[in-house]
């Protein structure tokens, strides 16, 4: 059987506000009562309440143990790890603020107390539709924290804390490559973060963990219909090959791909995920 506990415990830390982190798992229990040890790898998906990073963590739970690290709407978060955990897979939920050191190495020190840190995937970030004379250096602060120094700390307990031979996939976008209209920022943001990725593969790869990235083009989340026009959303469906939006499912099926055993041998690359972008 499965027994499922919540825990709740607050950090001080000199860098960043405080905050609450919650943790919800499960683990196996014998019939005596007795804990039952796991085995499986651990896996970290920062960002991983809903959208995509919700879809990557439906993957990753059926042979590892996943961490499922969120900031906001825990609400969703937490339905995301019931589900995981009731339908018998082992998972946690942990909140912290990816944009911090702080919060980072919490997510990390989470996900290793269920195993041996084998998968760590990023789906942080977020944008808005600036123009460039409108940039102020609070917009221009907000964008990089959330989508490139959120990456780069993430890479760097990756680099400290996977264990050999496992594999790290950073989300990128589409707009690190077609440099869109009102997105300077995280444009800029998310092409930093794919040149990151390729160093920390150059770093990382003798100890044979991969280092990859994806490049996802307009995916039917929340968060695209939340801020974006329907007329808009009509055009980026039909800018790709398939004439449709990708799904969250679309992206976790590429990210599986690299975190795939036999995919050892790419590394330092970056992978569009979007349907044929014109």
């Amino acid at each position: 059987m499965l027994e499922a506990d919540l825990r709740e415990s607050s950090f001080d830390n000199s860098l960043t506000s405080r905050w609450k982190t919650v943790e919800y798992w499960t683990h196996g229990v014998v019939d005596d009562g007795s804990e039952l040890l796991m085995s499986v790898p651990s896996a970290l998906v920062l960002g991983g309440g809903g959208g995509i990073g919700a879809a990557v963590s439906r993957r990753l739970v059926v042979d590892h143990a996943v961490t499922v690290g969120f900031h906001e709407k825990a609400d969703r978060a937490k339905a995301l790890v019931e589900e995981l955990t009731g339908a018998g897979g082992t998972a946690q939920l942990v909140q912290s603020d990816a944009t911090t050191e702080a919060g980072v190495v919490a997510a990390f020190d989470a996900a290793e107390e269920l195993g041996e840190l084998r998968v760590v995937v990023h789906c942080v970030g977020g944008w808005g539709y600036p123009r460039i004379t409108d940039l102020t250096e609070q917009l221009i602060d907000e964008a990089l924290a959330l989508n490139l120094r959120s990456a780069l700390l993430a890479l760097r307990e990756s680099a400290r804390r996977v264990v050999d031979g496992g594999r790290v996939v950073m989300l990128s976008s589409a707009a690190a490559s077609m440099a869109p209209k009102r997105q300077s920022t995280y444009a800029a943001a998310k092409a930093g973060v794919e040149a990151a990725a390729r160093v920390a593969a150059k770093e990382v790869g003798g100890r044979g963990v991969t280092v990859n990235v994806i490049r996802p083009g307009a995916t039917d989340t929340d968060t695209l219909r939340e801020g974006t026009s329907p007329r808009a959303i009509e055009v980026l469906a039909g800018s790709n090959a398939m004439r449709r939006l990708g799904t969250p499912e679309d992206i976790a099926a590429a990210v599986m791909t690299l975190c795939a055993e036999d995919s050892g041998w790419i590394t330092g690359a970056v992978v569009d995920a979007n349907g044929g972008l014109t």
